[in-house]
C-alpha cells in the first residue's frame, strides 16, 4: 500500500506532526516499536480475533508507510489467546518475556480480565480492543490500560433510546443471549434504554426475561421455539460471532421474519448478511463501531476503508477494522509524543492527545480511560436487486457522550 507521507501527516493523524519532530524517541537503526496484540484466532470467537487482527495490520502498514514512529518500523507481535482467560495469560508472559511494553487486546471480557492484574507487574500500556463490559473501566480498572471501545450503557442504551423512538407501538420485547457477563450488561443496558425513552413519552415496554443459550453451543432450535412463542413483537438477539450465524441460520427454518415486526442484533452486523447472503433476514437493526458510510469526509476512514477493500475485497468491514486500527495508532502515537516505552510517560500522553482516527478523534476520559465516541446503527436485510443478496436500508447516528456512564474507576456501577 503506497501513501505519500505529506498527505498522511497532513489528512490522517494531527497529532502524528510529531513523528518528525527531534528531541523525541529515537530508534537504533534497525531496532523497531514492538506492539504485542493478543486476540482470540480459534474457536468461536475467531471471527472477531481475525477482524482485530486484519485492523492491526492495516494500521502498522500504514504507519510504517509513513516513517512509522520516528523513523522507527512498528512491528506488530500476534497471539492467540486460545479463546481463554489462561491463553491470554500464557500469550502475555510469553511477550513480555520478550521485552515488549506496547499491547493491543481484546475483545471478550473474561480474557482481558485474566491480563489486567498482570500490567503493573510487568511494566506495560494496554489498549483494550472494542471491550465493552463495565467491569473493564470500573470495579477491574487499572490506569494502565485505555478501553477502545464502546461501554455498555453508551451503545445499548442508546439502542434501545433509539429502538423506543423509532418503534413506539413495540409494546413488549423478547431477548435471546449466552450466559456471558459481557452480554448481561448489553441485555441490561438495551432494556434500561428503551425503559426509559418509552416512560419519557408517557408510555409502558415489556421486556422479557432473557432466553438463554449455551456459550459456543450448536443447536437453538429450543430456544427459537421459546422466543417466537413469547408473543413478543420485538426481538433482540446478543449472541455473539459463530454463535449467532448459527442462530439466524436455524432461526430461518422457523420463519423468523414473519413472527417478530421488529428485528434487533447487538452488534453482529455484516458479518451476519456475508454469512447468510440472500437468506439474511429481511430487516434487521444493529449496533455497528464503525461505518465507513457514515463517516465521510474523514479521510482516516476512508484510507483505511480503501486498505481493507484491498486487503479482502470487501466492501463492508466489520466495526472491529475500524477500532482496532485505532488502538495500534493511539499506542504509536503515544509513543510519538512522549519520546518513551515507558508506561509512566505513555499514561498521561493518552489521557491528554486527541489522534485522529477512523472512528473520528480518539479521546479517552482522564478518570477512567473510557472511550466516548459516536454511536452508529444501521438496518439492513434481504435485497433480491442487489447481487450480494443484501443491502443497508438506512443508518442512525447518536452522541455517544449523552449515554456514558458515570466513572466510578475501582468499583463496580449501582
Amino acid at each position: 500500500m503506497r501513501l505519500n507521507r505529506r498527505h498522511f501527516l497532513t489528512t490522517s493523524a494531527a497529532g502524528f506532526g510529531a513523528l518528525a519532530m527531534p528531541g523525541i524517541l529515537r530508534a537504533q537503526q534497525g531496532e523497531a516499536v514492538r506492539i504485542g496484540l493478543i486476540t482470540t484466532l480459534s474457536g468461536p470467537g475467531q471471527l472477531y480475533g481475525n477482524y482485530i487482527k486484519d485492523g492491526c495490520e492495516i494500521a502498522v502498514e500504514r504507519l510504517n508507510a509513513t516513517g512509522g514512529v520516528n523513523g522507527a518500523k512498528i512491528e506488530l507481535v500476534v497471539r492467540d489467546d486460545k479463546n481463554s482467560p489462561e491463553g491470554a495469560v500464557t500469550a502475555f508472559r510469553e511477550l513480555t518475556g520478550n521485552g515488549i511494553k506496547l499491547f493491543a487486546q481484546g475483545t471478550f471480557t473474561a480474557n482481558l480480565l485474566g491480563t489486567l492484574p498482570l500490567l503493573e507487574e510487568a511494566d506495560v500500556t494496554m489498549v483494550m480492543v472494542g471491550a465493552s463490559a463495565l467491569a473493564l473501566t470500573h470495579e477491574a480498572f487499572n490506569p494502565r490500560a485505555f478501553r477502545l471501545g464502546f461501554s455498555s450503557p453508551m451503545c445499548f442504551g442508546g439502542y434501545g433510546t433509539l429502538m423506543a423512538q423509532k418503534h413506539p407501538e413495540i409494546e413488549k420485547w423478547a431477548t435471546l443471549r449466552s450466559d456471558v457477563t459481557a452480554l448481561a450488561d448489553i441485555t441490561n443496558a438495551f432494556t434500561k434504554g428503551l425503559k426509559a425513552e418509552t416512560e419519557k413519552a408517557g408510555r409502558k415496554v415489556e421486556v422479557l426475561d432473557p432466553v438463554l443459550v449455551p456459550y459456543g453451543g450448536a443447536d437453538f432450535r429450543n430456544q427459537i421455539s421459546n422466543i417466537i412463542g413469547s408473543g413478543a413483537p420485538g426481538l433482540f438477539n446478543v449472541l455473539q460471532g459463530a454463535d449467532a450465524i448459527s442462530y439466524y441460520k436455524q432461526a430461518r427454518t422457523f420463519g423468523l421474519d414473519e413472527k417478530f415486526k421488529v428485528l434487533c442484533d447487538s452488534a453482529n452486523e455484516f458479518a451476519i448478511a456475508k454469512a447468510m447472503g440472500a437468506n439474511t433476514p429481511a430487516s434487521l437493526w444493529s449496533w455497528t463501531g464503525w461505518y465507513p458510510a457514515a463517516n465521510k469526509g474523514n479521510p482516516v476512514s476512508d484510507e483505511v476503508h480503501k486498505a481493507y477493500i484491498k486487503l479482502r475485497g470487501d466492501e463492508y468491514p466489520n466495526w472491529y477494522i475500524g477500532v482496532s486500527h485505532d488502538s495500534i495508532l493511539t499506542i504509536a502515537n503515544a509513543v510519538a509524543k512522549a519520546g518513551s516505552l515507558d508506561a509512566a510517560k505513555l499514561i498521561p500522553t493518552i489521557e491528554t492527545e486527541t489522534p485522529q482516527g477512523a472512528l473520528g478523534k480518539i479521546q479517552f476520559r482522564k478518570e477512567d480511560h473510557g472511550f466516548a465516541g459516536d454511536l452508529t446503527y444501521i438496518r439492513f436485510g434481504r435485497d433480491d436487486k442487489n447481487a450480494n443478496g443484501w443491502s443497508v436500508f438506512e443508518t442512525a447516528q447518536l452522541p455517544g457522550a449523552e449515554f456514558l456512564e458515570k466513572a466510578t474507576p475501582g468499583s463496580k456501577l449501582n
